[in-house]
C-alpha cells in the first residue's frame, strides 16, 4: 500500500490548527518539517558515520626523530557508492583533508567534520594531527615539519584503501615512514583529488598544504581561520584567552557539552605533545625538543598572503569568518564595518591583500561571515558545514 504522506501530514497540521489554534501552530509546524525532512534525506542517501569516532595512532620517523600521529578517517559512504566508487576507478569527488585548530584532536568538532563527510560528494574525511616536528634539520621544524608528515599520513590512510592521491609529488627527498613503512609514489593506482580545510590554526595548515601539494590539492576551505593578522605569538596567545573567557561565560546559553570537550581536547593535545617532548629531548640529547610547543605557537601566528603560498592553482576557495568571534575578528583583520552584509567591494579587497596571484573576478573566492564565536564550526555545525562545501562546490547533489 502507497501512503501519500504529503496529506497526512497536511491533516494533520490541519487537526493541530483546528484544535489549538495559529499560535500553536507556530511551535507544532517546524517540529513536523524537521521529522518530516529527516528521514527523506537519510533514506535517499544512506550514509552513515559512527556514533563514537575512532582516532588511529602511528608513529611517524622523519628528520632523524620518531613523533606520533594520529588520524580520524570519517567514510559516511552508502555500500551502493563504495561499489560505484569501485567500478568508476575513484571517489564522487575529491577527498577532503581537514586540519585541526592549535593542539586539538582528530575526534575534536566531530559533529561538524562527520556532517562535512555526510554532505560531501566524496563522503570521505581524513583529519591527521601530529605532534611539533622538531627534528635535527631546522628547516622542518613546526609546521614545515607538519606539511610533510601530515601528508603522509594521508596517504598512508589512502593507500589501505586502495586511493592514491593525484599528482602527488613528494615537498622533500627526506624519507618518511608510518608505522615503519614508506610509501612510493604511485603511479597506477585509482586517484582522487584533495580539497584542504582548516579551523583556526588549521586554517594555515590547510593554506600550506594546498601551496606544498598544489597538483593534489584542488580547493582550499578555512572556518574561523588563523593567518590574516600581524602579529606575535603572545599577542595571539592574549586574544586566545580572552575568547576562551568570552566562551566560558556564554556557557550559560547552552552548548556546555560542546565547549568543555573542545576545550578537554585542546588540554589532551596540548599536555601530550610536552609531556611526549620531554622523553623526546632526553633521548636524543637535545633539550630544545622541550620547546617544540612554543614553536606551534609561534607557528600559529604567522602572516599568510600570496608572496609566501601560492593559491592561483585552486579551483575554489571559500573563507568563513564568525561574526562573534573576538579571536579571530574579521572587523579588525579584514577591516569589514557591516559583519551583517559582506559587500562585493569587501570581497575584493580581501581577495587583492590576501590571494594576490588569484583573478578578483573570476570568482573563485568566496568570504562569508557568519553566527557565531571561534567555536562557531562546533555550535552551527550544520550551518557551516554545509555553506563551506557549498561554496566549494563540493556540496552533494549540487
Amino acid at each position: 500500500m502507497t501512503v501519500n504522506l504529503s496529506l497526512v501530514f497536511q491533516k494533520i497540521l490541519n487537526s493541530f490548527h483546528a484544535a489549538a489554534g495559529i499560535d500553536m501552530m507556530k511551535v507544532i509546524l517546524p517540529i513536523f518539517l524537521a521529522a518530516y525532512a529527516v528521514p527523506l534525506t537519510c533514506s535517499g542517501s544512506m550514509r552513515s558515520v559512527p556514533t563514537r569516532p575512532i582516532v588511529e595512532s602511528f608513529p611517524i620517523c622523519f628528520n632523524d626523530e620518531t613523533i606520533m600521529g594520529f588520524c580520524l578517517f570519517i567514510d559516511a559512504r552508502s555500500d551502493k557508492e563504495k561499489a560505484l566508487d569501485e567500478q568508476r576507478g575513484c571517489p564522487a569527488g575529491p577527498v577532503i583533508i581537514f586540519f585541526q585548530g592549535h593542539a586539538q584532536r582528530p575526534d575534536d568538532a566531530y559533529e561538524f567534520t562527520s556532517k562535512l563527510a555526510l554532505l560531501s560528494r566524496s563522503g570521505m574525511v581524513i583529519i591527521p594531527v601530529c605532534d611539533t616536528p622538531y627534528g635535527s634539520d631546522p628547516t622542518f621544524h613546526g609546521d614545515s615539519g607538519k606539511d610533510i608528515i601530515l601528508m603522509e599520513i594521508v596517504r598512508f590512510v589512502l593507500a589501505r584503501e586502495g586511493i592514491a592521491a593525484n599528482g602527488f609529488v613528494p615537498a622533500t627527498g627526506m624519507p618518511v615512514t608510518v608505522c615503519g613503512m614508506s610509501l612510493a609514489p604511485e603511479k597506477d593506482a585509482r586517484g582522487t583529488q584533495l580539497v584542504s580545510i582548516g579551523w583556526s590554526h588549521g586554517g594555515i595548515l590547510a593554506r600550506r598544504f594546498a601551496h606544498a601539494y598544489e597538483r593534489s590539492v584542488c580547493s582550499m576551505g578555512q572556518v574561523c581561520p588563523a593567518g590574516y593578522e600581524h602579529w606575535g605569538p603572545w599577542g595571539l596567545t592574549g586574544r586566545f584567552i580572552g575568547e576562551g573567557l568570552m566562551i566560558t561565560s556564554k556557557m550559560r546559553n547552552g552548548h556546555v557539552k560542546q565547549i568543555l570537550s573542545s576545550a578537554w581536547g585542546f588540554t589532551k593535545g596540548f599536555m601530550g605533545d610536552f609531556s611526549r617532548s620531554v622523553p623526546a629531548a632526553v633521548r636524543h640529547l637535545y633539550p630544545a625538543k622541550l620547546l617544540r610547543i612554543f614553536r606551534d605557537i609561534s607557528d600559529c601566528s604567522r602572516y599568510c598572503d600570496s608572496t609566501s603560498y601560492k593559491a592561483s592553482h585552486l579551483r575554489h576557495i571559500a573563507v568563513i569568518f564568525g561574526r562573534e568571534d573576538s579571536c579571530m575578528d574579521p572587523k579588525r583583520q579584514l577591516g569589514i564595518n557591516d559583519l551583517s552584509h559582506v559587500n562585493p567591494d569587501d570581497v575584493d579587497r580581501f581577495n587583492r591583500t590576501f590571494y594576490a596571484d588569484v583573478e578578483c573576478s573570476a570568482g573563485i573566492l568566496t568570504l562569508r561571515i557568519l553566527p557565531g564565536t571561534h567555536m562557531a564550526p562546533v555550535i552551527y555545525n550544520g550551518l557551516y558545514a554545509k555553506t563551506l562545501l557549498a561554496d566549494l562546490g563540493e556540496l552533494v547533489g549540487d
